[in-house]
């Protein structure tokens, strides 16, 4: 009986595989990526409501924190600048809807004060950001 002689073999890296889980690793980040993303509001705690929907339409966010901060669209602003600031993003998007963004622990009042500004800048299309109720 004849034996051959042991020859050693070039270990081989499957590529399929490997592209196969990195696409799989791209895919779970991109749909993490999507699912991590809000409006353009910061961060507040919600109230929530049982008909909460969402828009679809070009939205301007006004956010009030616990802090008693205002911004709108993140950027930090006064209640006296707010209109004008508005009125100037009113005449770059066709007809927006702004949100109010204001976390549970503001007062109704300067809810209010708000909503009163955004009215008088002649933007009417107005829409509160809450939290769905999971029930």
């Amino acid at each position: 009986m004849l034996v051959k002689p042991f020859t050693a073999k070039r270990p081989r890296v499957e590529m399929v595989p490997l592209i196969d889980m990195f696409f799989l690793l791209l895919v779970f980040f991109i749909f993490g990526v999507f699912s991590l993303t809000m409006q353009q509001g910061i961060l507040v705690e919600l109230p929530e409501a049982a008909t909460a929907a969402a828009t679809r339409n070009e939205a301007l966010t006004v956010s009030l924190d616990a802090s008693g901060g205002l911004f709108l669209n993140h950027a930090p602003v006064s209640l006296a600048a707010l209109p004008a600031q508005l009125a100037a993003a009113r005449g770059r998007l066709k007809d927006p809807v702004v949100v109010i963004n204001a976390d549970r622990a503001v007062s109704h009042g300067a809810v209010v004060s708000v909503l009163d500004v955004v009215r008088q800048t002649g933007l009417q299309r107005v829409s509160f950001q809450v939290e769905t109720v999971n029930r």
